[in-house]
């Protein structure tokens, strides 16, 4: 599997593709350190924290986990949270006063509330874009989210 990952990581390289290196579980930050040790990917390194899966050994998605998944990561990695079913609202809460960027939706949580089906990925991120700017985070944009990540405009 490892060549696998670093078949790939070349492959996006050569294509000027950014790598969203998802980690499900710590055990996965050692397929990120062999790539930034390899050179097969450039900083700023991106990775998402994926919790909450019921599969691939991922953790779960608690504060705990966030916490440690976070003080575990790599230096120079800029990351994001994702978390699934109702931890989505108070992690990627956490994660945002963390730093974090941030990502919700219907393929990670069906819910609003308890008991109430979201009606749109719009009012999911809505209610994500108040939160931030309630903890005076303003959301980045396409052209900020690329100066960030340092990834070029593509033509």
């Amino acid at each position: 599997m490892t060549a696998d990952i670093e078949a790939w990581a070349t492959r996006m390289r050569t294509l000027r593709i950014k790598p969203e290196m998802e980690c499900y579980s710590h055990s996965m930050y050692r397929d990120v350190r062999n790539l930034i040790a390899k050179g097969l990917v450039e900083p700023p390194y991106y990775v998402n924290f994926v919790l909450g899966m019921k599969h691939q050994g991922a953790v779960e998605a608690s504060p705990e986990m966030l916490a440690s998944m976070y003080e575990a990561l790599p230096e120079g990695c800029y990351f994001n949270v994702t978390a699934t079913g109702a931890a989505q609202l108070p992690l990627t809460t956490m994660g945002m006063v963390m730093g974090a960027a941030v990502r919700v939706g219907l393929e990670d949580n069906v819910y609003y509330r308890k008991g109430e089906p979201a009606g749109s990925n719009a009012q999911l991120v809505e209610r994500t874009v108040r939160i931030a700017r309630e903890l005076t985070l303003e959301p980045a944009t396409p052209d900020e989210t690329r100066a960030i990540l340092g990834v070029a405009k593509k033509r």
